[in-house]
């Protein structure tokens, strides 16, 4: 074990980017201060129109690990990260949005988690969000912030009792084959990636925020939130009928995050929207008053 541990394999850093020439060099430096510095960054430009191809051209003149990869206009997060590890030469793959930071020891912290505990495919980590305009952090994602655990994390996944951000996931190489990879039919996989994984793999949480997740307008619209919520929805109907998530649990999972969903709504002033999401939670519990409750929330007007 103790010469496992001392292996350094290479890390190769997914990133896709696009239009973040004012965030990217913020990002990149909080990987080059990684202590574990056998790492590769391939960055993926969806196509970018402003000056964030400049800004990298001028980061790679000093730094050789880092690569940039033009796809031209792709929109589809997936096919970008699906290419950038097919690129990767690394033994491990993890992730990074072009606008996030990093904890220094973030690399080095996941890397020997996952030689100390064989067992698991993969690694996740604590977090925490920070407002972009006056940096205050805020909402940790997980109470606890030591310590880790190596466990089958499939069933808290899917219900959300355990978050997992994309950006703090590593991997072994070895095991995104083909059916492993990130699902193309949508803008947005990072669920179905992550909760494919766990429902095959043991994962390891490292408690240490090791994340700190930038919240801005740009990253916080009305596409990015309904995109990620259609596909949790999708991705838990697909378990339900492969018969890899109990009935159950799915019909609750799928209960919860409607309801959540017309609630999203109705915070941003969508009265219209949420409705329909109300409407459509009372199919996987029909005994509940909560859906109609909800939806005469949605009519009233204030």
């Amino acid at each position: 074990m103790e010469k496992e541990q001392n292996h350094t394999p290479l890390v190769s850093i997914i990133m896709p980017t696009l239009n973040r020439e004012k965030f990217i060099a913020e990002t990149t430096f909080s990987i080059q201060k990684q202590t574990y510095t056998n790492w590769e960054l391939i960055i993926m430009d969806d196509g970018s129109d402003d000056n964030t191809n400049k800004i990298v051209a001028r980061l790679k003149e000093t730094d050789d690990r880092i690569q940039y990869h033009n796809n031209g206009v792709k929109r589809i997060t997936g096919k970008l990260k699906n290419r950038g590890i097919e690129l990767a030469q690394g033994e491990l793959i993890a992730f990074m949005d072009s606008d996030d930071l990093w904890h220094p020891e973030k690399l080095a912290k996941q890397v020997l988690a996952l030689q100390q505990y064989p067992e698991a495919g993969f690694s996740f980590t604590n977090g925490c969000n920070f407002r972009d305009e006056d940096k205050v952090i805020e909402a940790i994602y997980y109470q606890r912030q030591s310590g880790a655990i190596c466990a089958d994390f499939f069933k808290s996944i899917c219900s959300g009792d355990t978050g997992v951000f994309i950006q703090t996931v590593m991997v072994w190489k070895r095991l995104l084959h083909e059916e492993n990879l990130f699902r193309i039919n949508r803008t947005f996989t990072d669920y179905s990636f992550i909760t494919n994984l766990a429902q095959q793999y043991k994962g390891v949480i490292l408690y240490e925020v090791l994340l700190q997740r930038r919240i801005h307008p740009v990253a916080n619209t009305k596409m990015n939130w309904v995109a990620d919520y259609e596909e949790h929805i999708e991705t838990i109907i697909r378990y339900k009928q492969a018969h890899k998530l109990d009935p159950v649990l799915a019909s609750k999972i799928l209960f919860i995050t409607h309801i959540n969903l017309g609630e999203e709504y109705l915070s941003r002033g969508m009265k219209k929207e949420a409705r329909p999401a109300f409407r459509a939670s009372w199919q996987y519990n029909k005994l509940s008053v909560v859906p109609f409750k909800k939806t005469a929330k949605s009519i009233v007007k204030r």
